[in-house]
């Protein structure tokens, strides 16, 4: 039995299958010299002590109920091990290949083996039942208790009229979820253009079918955004129709290059001043459009608008890809709500010679899900939460992924500016509209500084912690303003 439990335990079905036929030579060996008294006489009786017939039938006799005793136990042995490879070498392939079919069906609740960089669009949403999902989810909250909720601004008035405007590049946002409903007829969510149903030298392109989302990766980061930041309105553009569909560079350059023209007629009617350019996407090195793409971000940089990508989902040993890597753009990396380092972001770059990788918080966050029956939420919180209906969209769950840590990182930087516009009111005295300017300036030359100081690089800690940044600090860097700052009279 110490024999079939060596075989049990071996990984390797060949160094088994030897083990086994060794074992059954040896038995079979045993049995025929067993059977064989003439041969035992000669190897081992000497010629001076020799017995009787009597003795020598006798002592046969009990050599043969020895060989078959023997036989019996390999007859079993075998037996053993031949069941054994019948339950692990027949049933066990056929589990695996049922279990891989699973999670290729399972596209949205597994993030998938293989990289997918063409599109990016790489989510993993979390069970509260699995105790390490749950950790994650914890960590999150308590990080919005903790370190978000605090930093929020208190003073700002509505009639001030104070908004910032984000251009969403992602899969669209789904406004049939009823919290989205809700923040679009607060003038929190708006179309812009759909740039699936359109070439990249097409002019007219779709605005309502830009408020559509098949696959939910859009609608969640605007929701993440827009519960962050109160001021935030998050215009969709949509370049990308579920996470099968390839993203092209060109569309995502065609819509940055519409929105920094919209930001050079921002006085016409119907134009749009973009101060955020939010992009959870990204693509391989050598991509094909990639040129354009780098192009058309170099000039909305210097146009002042500020933009932010994913890093990616290829883990520590990888860089931050394109866009996210070039210099004008803020790289948004993940970890859990302690500041651990996800397993699937890339390293945080120490002592970079210009600042632009930021580590937030992408892990077990809650956001709204377009899939009834999949809103983890309803599941962990049934009597606090209506229950949904079949087909209804109206659920929350919690993901995983630096295009959800990319929203998070807008979030934050909207809330720099909210603080900022209320330390100008509140605490240098300007009127409305010389405290939006104001912030502005601060946005376009000082925002990576502010974001840099919620770190701390002498612990290693580099989890931005908002709170750590005090009015007098932000007051300061309105303070620092070119044009600097005069009080209303």
């Amino acid at each position: 039995m110490a024999r079939l439990s060596v075989i049990e335990n071996s990984g390797s079905g060949r160094s088994s299958a030897r083990t086994a036929a060794f074992l059954a030579q040896m038995l079979f060996a045993s049995g025929m010299c067993a059977t064989q008294p003439s041969f035992k006489a000669e190897a081992y009786h000497s010629p001076i002590n020799s017995s009787s017939p009597i003795d020598d039938q006798k002592e046969s006799q009990d050599v043969r109920d020895m060989a078959a005793a023997y036989l019996a136990s390999g007859i079993i042995v075998l037996s053993l091990i031949a069941s054994f490879y019948r339950k692990h070498s027949a049933l066990r392939p056929a589990k695996v290949i049922r279990t891989f079919r699973k999670r290729a069906e399972a596209k949205s609740f597994c993030r998938p083996t293989a990289p997918k960089h063409h599109s990016f669009f790489q989510l993993e949403t979390l069970d509260y039942r699995r105790p390490d999902h749950s950790d994650k989810i914890v960590y999150w909250e308590l990080y919005q208790q903790n370190c978000l909720e605090p930093f929020k601004p208190k003073y700002i008035a509505e009639e001030d009229n104070f908004h910032t405007n984000v251009l969403l590049i992602d899969s669209g946002i789904d406004i049939t979820h009823t919290t989205i409903d809700l923040q679009m007829e607060d003038g929190l969510i708006q179309p812009w253009r759909d740039y699936t149903i359109m070439n990249t030298n097409d002019t007219d392109t779709g605005i309502s079918s830009s408020l559509e989302d098949e696959f939910g990766h859009g609608t969640s980061g605007a929701h993440i955004i827009v519960t962050i930041a109160q001021s935030a309105v998050v215009y969709s553009a949509r370049v990308c129709k579920s996470d099968s569909t390839e993203v092209d560079p060109l569309i995502v350059a065609k819509a940055i290059n519409d929105a920094i023209e919209n930001q050079e007629s921002a006085e016409n009617q119907g134009s749009v001043k973009f101060q955020f350019i939010i992009m959870p996407l990204g693509f391989p090195e050598g991509t094909i459009g990639l040129d354009v793409l780098k192009i058309a971000i170099e000039a909305a940089s210097k146009k002042g608008i500020t933009l932010i990508a994913a890093a990616g989902n290829e883990g520590n040993c990888k860089n931050p890809a394109p866009p996210a890597c070039y210099p004008e753009v803020l790289c948004a990396l993940s970890c859990d709500g302690n500041g651990t380092p996800s397993g699937f972001s890339p390293s945080i770059q120490i002592n970079a010679e210009k600042k632009t990788e930021f580590l937030v918080p992408g892990e077990g966050i809650e956001c709204a899900w377009i899939e009834p029956g999949k809103c983890h939420r309803q599941q962990r919180f049934p009597k606090h939460i209506d229950p949904l209906g079949p087909d209804e969209k109206g659920g929350f769950t919690y993901v995983s992924g630096t295009s959800f840590a990319c929203s998070v990182l807008g979030g934050i930087s909207i809330n720099i500016l909210e603080r900022l516009y209320e330390v100008a009111i509140r605490d240098c005295g300007l009127d409305a509209e010389s405290a939006k300017e104001a912030v502005d300036r601060v946005r376009r030359d000082h925002l990576i500084e502010i974001l840099g100081r919620m770190e701390r690089p002498e612990r290693r800690a580099y989890l931005l912690v908002p709170t750590q940044v005090t009015d007098e600090v932000l007051k300061g860097y309105l303070d620092k303003s070119p044009r600097g700052l005069t009080a209303s009279s």
